[in-house]
């Protein structure tokens, strides 16, 4: 797994909203004024202190909804059975990235995958794509038990046997309140791509927000 071109959007102006439901006065001016790049509207060390407390309260209790205003997106390096795990967070959303489904036989497969895919899987894969890629195959075929009679079926067994460990990169839209939950659940996950998420995750700013951790030094 790799992340990397991380942005982080709305933090200082979440921590300054997560006060509104006590607030009875119209919202703070936030932005940067128009003849100068000064930002108004910075929070204040009462901000902090309050949106520590709303972060670090139960998920689903509802006090923490500021972190949702907060967005991170960046580039997710994934392997094929992370998929499965992330789908089930609805605030986590990919859009474009890598197709497997254009790209699959026309790139190496040794250098798609993770090193625990076994080389003899990925060879047995690999004939199928260069099989593909050669004009004059002959059809009906038989590879690895398999029976192919025409190009179609070909492509339909390179995808069906594609190893798990192959990996895409896929941009990523979240927030705050998702990766909270994230971090919660899967802190102390046996497969290592969440370790490495989660530790991850310790790296964004204010990441306490996230982690509820009281030792932190850099945020």
């Amino acid at each position: 797994m790799e992340i990397k071109n991380v942005k982080v959007y709305g933090l200082e102006e979440s921590i300054i909203r997560s006060g509104y439901p006590m607030q009875i006065e119209a919202p703070t001016e936030l932005g940067y004024t128009d003849d100068k790049c000064i930002y108004i509207g910075e929070a204040e060390e009462k901000d902090y202190i309050r949106s520590r407390k709303l972060a670090n309260t139960p998920n689903g209790s509802g006090h923490d909804n500021f972190l949702k205003g907060i967005i991170v997106q960046f580039d997710l390096k994934y392997t094929q059975y992370w998929t499965k795990h992330l789908q089930r967070y609805t605030w986590f959303t990919y859009f474009s990235g890598q197709s497997q489904m254009h790209k699959m036989t026309t790139r190496s497969l040794k250098d798609a995958c993770n090193k625990y895919v076994i080389p003899r899987i990925i060879n047995e894969v690999q004939l199928m794509i260069d099989t593909y890629n050669y004009a004059d195959a002959k059809y009906p075929l038989n590879i690895g038990g398999i029976e192919i009679i025409n190009k179609q079926k070909l492509f339909q067994a390179i995808m069906s046997n594609c190893p798990m460990g192959y990996e895409l990169w896929q941009p990523v839209s979240t927030n705050y309140m998702s990766l909270k939950t994230m971090y919660n659940q899967r802190r102390h996950h046996k497969l290592e791509e969440w370790q490495e998420f989660c530790d991850w995750i310790e790296t964004l700013p204010m990441s306490k927000l996230i982690t509820n951790k009281k030792d932190e030094q850099n945020n």
